[in-house]
């Protein structure tokens, strides 16, 4: 099922009770803050009082965020207040307001595998991913997985004074467990997912691919489900708080799971990929003796336009075969014959026009 945010909700509370343009009373903070609020509005720990009753005026100000019908102000400006969020009990009741989210854990059964650099990553990643699973949820659905002894004494001691995430000692309870896993048997799908849901991620960091594959070995009871582009696993971030910033990202939107994993493209995936796509879609040529590389200009021009790819990672993926040119279909009405080298198919040409190349790398 998919999900609505905890500002979204308290957006639509707010409005119904005819409260329209609420502003801060206090800075807005980290991350998607009115997510943030709206969590602690709903708790009762943040309240929402009325320009009437406040017993104070509530200076203009500037608007921050509209959720729907909502504008939430902030700081000075020139928008009128019709409330204040403040950081107290409020008047205005959001008792009515339900946030029932499936819950995130990050595994680290694996962690002594880990090297201490990657331990150090992890950490980091840990706390991105906390951050992400507020600014779509709530806090309460972040949690640690099959910590050991030695996970424990590190994140401790990197956390100082106190580990921020609370670990799951079980999993029963939940309806279902879906481990997040690149070979995993089915594609991840919102319709498996409920409140009651456990998504879990392997707390596996490595750039070696070292331990490439372990994912089978995190929780093998639990259903194991691959997180793809268009069925291509390569384009999907590796990093934790990534892979889980594109799960929250398509449960919270009308948005297929490849448009929430095209929304989310990194740097790096994008690196990775086009290394990997040239490297399996580089055609041989012969000409005057020299062997050439190329790849189809509509393969090209498809990868581009779809992932919004700049001539850099072109430039970048070509580093690693010794350079490609892009090429059009009439440079196969050049070719006058074949061979092998070194088991691979190679086109000889009798010419090469500058009509057939489209641009070369680098």
């Amino acid at each position: 099922m998919k999900f609505r945010k905890p500002k979204e909700l308290v957006a639509e509370a707010l409005v119904r009770t005819g409260v329209k343009r609420p502003k801060l009373l206090f800075q807005p903070g980290r991350g998607d803050f009115f997510n943030r609020i709206a969590y602690r509005l709903v708790k009762g720990d943040y309240g929402v009082v009325r320009a009437e009753e406040l017993g104070e005026e509530i200076r203009p100000g500037k608007v921050v965020e509209e959720c729907g019908e909502l504008k939430l102000l902030a700081f000075r400006g020139a928008v009128e207040a019709d409330a204040a969020v403040v950081r107290r009990p409020g008047t205005v009741d959001l008792s009515g307001v339900k946030l029932s989210y499936p819950d995130f854990a990050v595994d680290l059964s694996l962690f002594s595998e880990l090297l201490p650099q990657e331990r150090k990553s992890l950490a980091v990643q840990l706390e991105i991913a906390y951050g992400t699973v507020k600014d779509f949820f709530t806090p309460e659905n972040f949690f640690l997985t099959g910590v050991t002894p030695e996970a424990q004494r590190f994140l401790g001691e990197f956390f100082s004074p106190r580990v921020p995430f609370p670990v799951l000692g079980s999993l029963k309870g939940y309806d279902t467990v879906i481990v997040l896993d690149p070979s995993g048997e089915k594609e991840f799908t919102h319709e498996e997912v409920t409140p009651n849901t456990l998504i879990v991620v392997g707390g596996i960091v490595d750039s070696s691919k070292r331990l490439e594959g372990s994912t089978r070995r995190i929780i093998p009871e639990a259903f194991h489900r691959r997180i793809t582009y268009k069925g291509i696993v390569e384009l999907v971030p590796d990093r934790i708080n990534e892979i889980i910033k594109i799960v929250c990202d398509y449960l919270t939107s009308d948005s297929s799971l490849y448009e929430a994993v095209r929304r989310n493209l990194t740097r790096d995936s994008k690196l990775h990929f086009m290394r990997r796509l040239v490297q399996n879609s580089i055609v041989r040529f012969r000409y005057r003796g020299e062997l050439l590389r190329g790849i189809p200009y509509d393969l090209y021009r498809k990868w581009k336009e779809e992932l919004s790819l700049t001539d850099f990672y072109f430039r970048k993926a070509a580093k690693h075969v010794g350079g490609f040119f892009v090429f059009r279909p009439s440079i196969f009405d050049k070719v006058t014959g074949r061979e092998r080298v070194r088991g691979k198919e190679v086109f000889v040409l009798k010419e090469l026009n500058d009509e057939d190349v489209v641009v070369r790398y680098p």
